[in-house]
This record gives C-alpha cells, structure tokens and sequence, in this order.
C-alpha cells in the first residue's frame, strides 16, 4: 500500500478548474455532475471514497491508471469508470469532459454489504474498471440526471432508492465476494403493508425517508422497494407522490390558501416540484384544477 496519504475526490481536481457542478446527495452518496476542461488529475496514495464516473459525452483519448492497471484510448458516452478507494490513480484528457461522478463512502457499501449476507462484508474490494457500459449503471445515472435537471430537488426518498440501488448492483456485479440476496414473492405481509402506508400517510407532510419506510415494515431497505412494488404495483417514491396529489387536490378545493403553501403542506419542497408532478399525474396544473 502507498504511504502517501488518500485525498478526496473532490480534491483532484481543483475547483477554479470546473466549468460547471452541481450536487446531489443521498444515504452514503454524493453525486457531482460536472463539466471539466482538458487535463490530468492524480492521487498516488488512493482516494478516501469509490468514484464511478459515468461519461455523458464522447471524450476522443482518455488515460487512466487505477492500481496498476492502464487505458489509453476514447470514452465514449454511456461507459464508464470505476475507482475503488484507496487504489492509486492517475487520470488525463485531452478535450474538455463532461460526466456524472457517484462518490461512495465505503461504510455506506459496507452496510449493503452486511445487509445482503455478503461472505465477507469487511473486506470488500471493489474491481477497478477502465472502460466497459452496464445498462443498468446508465439506468440509474439517468435517473439522477433528470432529476439534477429539474434544479428543484425531487425526492430524498427516490435519490435514496436509486442510491440503495446502486450499491447492490456494485456488490453484485464488480466484486470477488457477491452478496447472496433472498428472493421473496408476494410482496409484503399485510401487517407490514399496512404499517407502512399509515407511516406514509400520516407523515406526507415530512421528508419521508427510504429508511422510515424500511423500519416501518421492520427490514432492510435493500429488500423493502422490490417488496413494496410487488405488493403495490408502484415504488414507494411513486406512492408518496400519488398521496401527496391526493391530498393536494382536496386542500385546493376546501381553501384557498396559496399555492405555494398547499406544497408545503403536503410535502413538496417547492411550488415548482408540486407543480410538476401535480400536472405530470393530473393533465392540469394546481392553478388550473381550482379554478375548475
């Protein structure tokens, strides 16, 4: 192991250097969607954090060096990085890049780890990847993409779902020791359902957490979205949404109190996400439904 100390992510690249960034964050993840001109970046000792870096444009000649291991040539849009932590790492662009890097505290994997009866949960090693596409990466990529978009936050609970995701398809997939997950049929139990659907109307109004809901049905959240759909049809996110619309729509007709306080009221962060989603599952927007 090198005895030069282990940096940031963050701290690579110097932030005079950034053309653009924004940031999400989620349990044990932090997303930087960044736009970065030519250069190179290195940290001999490793990095305090795993970074998969998923390339939204065409770069023509990318070099990576991830512990040892060496790629010269073009990254192309959709395929991507992946840098375990503490491997040393030396990158360099010739054009200006754009990408979606995913920061990953490795005791958020381990977690995971521990939640999905891994072998060997302590001693998790991740693959350093060069150069490869996994659908279901991009998949989860785009998903936060759109949501950086919005430039009005969504939802905790949905960024939290996407990141749970993530760190299991990790787990699965680029690790020497995969986690052995149990494969349930039927859903929830009534009794935990019902649980969890009070838990979710009786707090609309707060920033349900995926991690409320995982408790309220008394599991892991690494099983609970998987569960909660078969037995819903929708994923949690998709359920809060509806109930928050639903609520909205009688407190748009019984007062007429603003807008933007309806959205509070019922859990939205922001008149423009309410307005969003108010339209996305009614055809019509909040202003538009009272006046009907």
């Amino acid at each position: 192991m090198s005895s030069q100390p282990r940096i940031h992510p963050s701290d690579t690249i110097k932030n005079e250097w950034v053309l653009s960034s924004q940031t999400l964050y989620a349990d044990g993840l932090a997303v930087e969607h960044q736009v970065q001109p030519s250069g190179e970046c290195e940290a001999p000792g490793g990095l305090t954090h795993h970074v998969l870096a998923f390339e939204l444009g065409n770069v023509p000649r990318q070099v990576s060096r991830i512990g040892g291991r060496e790629y010269d040539g073009p990254l192309l849009q959709g395929e991507i990085l992946l840098i375990p932590a503490e491997a040393a790492l030396f990158g360099a662009c010739e054009t200006s890049d754009e990408i979606l890097a995913f920061i990953i505290d490795p005791i958020f994997l381990h977690q995971v780890a521990l939640q999905t009866n891994c072998r060997y949960p302590d001693q998790i090693e991740l693959f350093n990847v060069l150069k490869t596409y996994d659908p279901q990466i991009e998949f989860i990529a785009l998903s936060v993409q759109r949501e950086i978009q919005q430039a009005i936050w969504g939802s905790r609970l949905y960024l939290n779902s996407l990141a749970n995701m993530l760190a299991i398809h990790l787990l699965r997939n680029y690790t020497s020791c995969p986690p052995k997950l149990r494969e349930y049929d039927g859903g929830l139990t009534q009794l935990k359902l019902h649980r969890v659907l009070e838990f979710i109307n009786t707090n609309l109004e707060q920033d349900i957490q995926l991690a409320d809901l995982a408790d309220a049905a008394d599991m892991s959240q690494c099983y609970f979205v998987n569960l909660f759909k078969q037995s819903m049809g929708i994923t949690p996110w998709q359920y809060v949404v509806q109930q928050r619309v639903e609520r909205a729509k009688v407190l748009l007709k019984q007062h007429n109190s603003p807008i933007s306080d309806v959205a509070l009221q019922c859990g939205f962060n922001s008149q423009s996400h309410f307005t969003l989603q108010f339209r996305k599952l009614t055809g019509v927007t909040p202003k538009r439904f009272r006046g009907n």
